[in-house]
């Protein structure tokens, strides 16, 4: 950046500016405030076209990241091509770089103020290549993060869930010189990462690296164990635990809570989605109908498709600019020959002589906002039709299924209650992480609060002596 003329109007070359947006708040206009919205300048433009001047942590990339990712010191290092710096950059706040490098929503560029202007800077992508190189040089980079880690500190945490909250929370414990153990009910580690999003995704060897990572610091797995059915929660700490952090997730369908939804066509959409992510064939036909707007309900549709399904219309009660499933992944779907009906809702399945023969749905139009910010979708009277299909999968949600706990312990939504100091309520020493606390999140959002928890643990620790 350069200067000219005695009111130092900033003059940027935008082919060359990489939108860090570090220059802001040192540039001389700084003082002169009726410059930051003079058009003639790239400052005026950015003040114009984004909110910028309500942002206190720049760049906004950072601001943006639910675990504070170090966006702006690692896009510089891949630049300048230093890629092994650049991965060391991002590990030092990213337990699942691999993971997140696939499947994070990027608010981070969401947040990029290059966006404003033409295209933001392409940040996951370039996660993905440094996490690439990680992978092919998983030796080098494990080394690093040995001798970051802290030496023991005689404390063992045991966590329940292999999810990415469970992981996270178990990465950076176990940096800070905990033992862990990490206790889930699938055969291998990596939850919903593994449960529910398709491979296609999220290719499975990239899981297994960050997994093997995490294992090779010194985190036990334990597979296949069920808290609350195989073993109860007071179990789990017979062998010394000084903590525990429940990261279970949300595993429990919610229901239609329509008529004929027991009949034997209406599949589970993490049941269906399990089943096909472990590598078990599911031979669908004819059509297929997905009731939900998430990513769940998208992977679930392009999933079906790979089944064999010769149409899948998904189902959605608002408009495709409320639809919270990632843009990307509608878009992907929509070009694999997906369809998506907006604005209808289910009223029943139509079951003839024991089989699904599709959906009775009514139309909605779109009212006031409701608490989530979104328009409240509003039924127009006499508007039912039905929609034709032989499979229906309802993905509209799910909960987390924590009965063993007691009821002080659990929120009206059906969620873990926690205190102030992060211990989950009636249970001394107890902690409880991800969307088992949040309700369904992202991933990266639920790697932040595996974080978060890992903070409360250790400060419990260290003050319990």
């Amino acid at each position: 950046m350069a200067v000219e003329g005695r009111t130092h109007k900033p003059v940027i070359d935008r082919d060359l500016c990489q939108s860090c947006s570090l220059c802001i708040r040192v540039c001389p206009a700084e003082f002169l405030p009726e410059l930051s919205f003079d058009q003639d300048t790239t400052r005026g433009y950015v003040y114009t076209n984004t909110d910028l001047m309500r942002i206190e942590i720049l760049p906004p990339c950072e601001d943006a990241c639910p675990i504070g990712q170090q966006v702006w010191e690692y896009v510089q290092l891949l630049a300048a091509g230093k890629v092994k710096e650049a991965l060391l950059v991002i590990r030092q706040d990213n337990p699942l770089p691999g993971v997140c490098s696939y499947v994070c929503h990027h608010p981070c560029e969401q947040a990029c103020i290059r966006g404003s202007w033409d295209d933001p800077v392409s940040i996951r992508e370039l996660k993905r290549y440094a996490v690439h190189y990680e992978i092919n040089h998983s030796e080098e980079i494990l080394k690093v993060l040995k001798e970051r880690k802290k030496s023991s500190r005689g404390k063992k945490v045991v966590i329940v869930g292999a999810g990415p909250a469970g992981l996270a929370c178990g990465f950076e414990l176990v940096m800070q010189g905990y033992k862990v153990r990490i206790i889930d009910a699938l055969a291998q580690p990596g939850g919903m990462l593994v449960g529910a999003i398709p491979p296609f995704r999220l290719p499975r060897y990239v899981i297994d690296h960050d997994v093997g990572i995490i294992r090779s610091l010194g985190v036990e797995f334990i597979t296949s164990v069920r808290i609350g059915k195989e073993i109860p929660l007071q179990e789990v700490r017979r062998d010394g635990f000084d903590a525990v952090v429940l990261a279970m997730g949300t595993w429990k369908d919610i229901t239609l809570d329509v008529a004929g939804e027991d009949t034997s066509g209406c599949l589970k959409c993490l049941d269906f989605l399990n089943t096909v992510n472990t590598g078990h064939t599911i031979n669908l036909s004819g059509t297929v109908l997905v009731v939900g707007g998430g990513n769940a309900a998208i992977d679930t549709a392009r999933s079906a498709l790979r089944m064999g399904s010769k149409q899948v219309i998904v189902l959605y009660r608002r408009s495709r600019q409320e639809m919270p499933a990632s843009k990307e992944e509608v878009e992907a779907a929509l070009h694999e020959g997906v369809q998506i009906r907006y604005l209808v809702v289910p009223k029943r399945v139509v079951v003839r002589e024991g089989e699904v023969k599709g959906l009775e749905l009514i139309r909605m139009e779109l009212g006031e906002p409701d608490e989530t910010g979104r328009k409240r979708p509003i039924p127009i009277r006499g508007s039912e039709f039905i929609e034709a299909g032989d499979i229906v999968i309802p993905a509209i949600g799910q909960r987390s299924e924590i009965s063993f706990l007691k009821a002080e312990s659990i929120s009206e939504r059906g969620t873990i209650n926690l205190g102030k100091d992060g211990q989950v309520k009636e249970y001394e020493g107890v902690f409880a992480a991800g969307d088992v606390v949040t309700g369904p999140s992202t991933v990266v959002e639920a790697i932040a609060s595996g974080k978060a928890t890992a903070r409360n643990v250790m400060r419990y620790l260290e003050e319990s002596g």
